[in-house]
């Protein structure tokens, strides 16, 4: 009996320590917003502050992606990595070259980010967006589910899982921006896709050296084009 007492506890340990949420977008498209940045271009603090002082707000995404092509001027960017300086030339395709901090609203080059927001013209969503996260303490399980209206409004169209963490800080040592502390937000940690949308299904593994409560995921549908069809986003679940 003892033995069987420790296999049923085992079994369900995992389910009571887990905790689940969940989100769905507006009937409305919300905006994404990418800024590609890195800790190691002097230039950079002021769209990091920029992005972290927007309104949170259901009608914005917006998400930090590191890229490691400045690392070689004296310092490695933390939260640098390839994938996100591959992400940015393949969607600057019209440009044909990448710099920092360049910042795309739904897409596109946006360069009058300091002024602020543009009025949003952006009317019904052709896709509706459903979140469920399950927060295990090692592990975030996501499903997103695409409703497209009308169905045909599917093809050629892609899904994109960011998990982002909020209110991390460094002390820079050496580059442009030697003797400096940084403050970030919405700082993606990984990026999963394309994924096929429908009912999409991904699991995160969560680093030691992450902060639990402040970790959120976003998801994101794009077309051929590279124009956002819905972005929706949601802390993680306390």
């Amino acid at each position: 009996m003892r033995f069987i007492w420790i296999l049923l506890v085992g079994s369900v340990s995992p389910a009571l320590h887990a905790a689940t949420c969940n989100a769905s977008s507006a009937e409305t498209r919300a905006r994404l917003i990418e800024l590609y940045t890195s800790e190691g271009c002097s230039s950079c603090p002021p769209a990091d502050r920029w992005l972290s002082a927007l309104p949170a707000s259901p009608t914005l995404v917006p998400l930090a992606f590191h890229v490691d092509y400045w690392d070689k001027l004296g310092w490695r960017d933390p939260y640098g990595q390839p994938a996100f300086s591959q992400r940015q030339r393949q969607r600057n395709t019209g440009l044909g070259w990448v710099y920092t901090p360049q910042l795309m609203l739904d897409g596109e080059d946006w360069r009058q980010w300091s002024r602020g927001l543009p009025a949003s013209k952006n009317g019904m969503a052709p896709v509706h967006l459903s979140l469920d996260l399950t927060h295990h303490p090692e592990q975030l399980y996501v499903q997103v589910t695409s409703r497209f209206t009308p169905p045909a409004s599917a093809h050629g169209t892609q899904l994109y899982v960011a998990l982002y963490e909020n209110q991390l800080v460094s002390r820079v040592n050496a580059g442009e921006n030697a003797a400096r502390t940084l403050r970030h937000d919405y700082v993606v940690r990984e990026l999963a896709g394309p994924l096929k949308p429908d009912v999409a299904r991904h699991r995160f593994r969560l680093s030691r050296h992450w902060q639990p409560s402040q970790l959120g995921v976003a998801a994101f549908v794009i077309n051929g084009e590279g124009d956002t069809l819905q972005a929706l986003a949601r802390m993680g679940c306390p």
